[in-house]
């Protein structure tokens, strides 16, 4: 009797495992089946590695940062591919045309402290880009994360704007930012999220209030836990990074 019910005990455990694994990978789909303008990296092996070296609890900081810095770089190239273009036909030193792209102009808009870290991977891809940042806390009385502070480039209606947040849970902290940017009158459809890892119940929590944003993630994790941490995660993003 205790024998078979062991056996039971692990035969169910082993099926809701490979279940769980499944529905990972089906949230995914999923989640790009509904919302059109989620944007996922491709899983190549060079990013399975790069989110092995910095998820391993392990890890020595500046590791951490180094294949941090190469991870953002990547996403932040992926992050414009979906940012509106036109045609740009320009001569070459041998007297030919070559027919290119140029891009609406662009700002970042860092959400202090962990969106700093993606400064620098934007700069390095577009020169002279402006970089407004906001401040997003928690509010103890009401239970919301509310705008603290906020310095937006002047003229942030004119530019598509990149959210640089590089942890996506639940999305409150992105709604703050994406509330106030509507205030100011920056339309949805001139906003793209940028985030490196994101979960199901944040990209929904955003993608259903303005559906009309991109979010460009580099890999969607599984969930989130009880304390609204993702699983399985990265920890504390800002302090791994900066070392505080």
């Amino acid at each position: 009797g205790c024998g078979r019910a062991r056996e039971r005990d692990a035969f169910y455990l082993l099926i809701s495992t490979y279940t769980r694994a499944g529905d990972t990978m089906a949230d995914e789909k999923t989640l790009t089946q509904k919302f059109t303008t989620l944007r996922v990296m491709k899983q190549t092996p060079y990013l399975k590695f790069l989110h092995a070296a910095i998820r391993d609890k392990t890890q020595t900081r500046p590791k951490f940062v180094f294949y941090t810095d190469q991870l953002l770089r990547l996403l932040c190239e992926f992050a414009l591919d979906s940012v509106p273009h036109k045609q740009n036909i320009v001569t070459t030193p041998t007297g030919n045309q070559f027919q290119g792209v140029s891009f609406v102009p662009i700002c970042g808009v860092s959400v202090m402290r962990s969106g700093e870290a993606m400064e620098t991977a934007i700069r390095t891809i577009m020169l002279d880009i402006k970089i407004g940042k906001v401040l997003v806390q928690h509010d103890a009385e009401t239970k919301q994360r509310r705008l603290l502070y906020s310095k937006l480039p002047k003229d942030v209606v004119k530019h598509h704007v990149l959210i640089l947040d590089p942890i996506l849970a639940s999305g409150s902290s992105a709604l703050a930012v994406l509330k106030h940017l509507k205030e100011v009158g920056v339309k949805q459809e001139q906003i793209s999220l940028v985030t490196m890892i994101s979960c199901p119940e944040g990209i929904s929590a955003i993608l259903e209030k303005y559906p009309k944003i991109t979010i460009s993630t580099s890999m969607v994790d599984e969930r989130l836990d009880k304390e609204r941490f993702i699983i399985p995660g990265i920890g504390e993003f800002a302090d791994r990074y900066f070392g505080t």
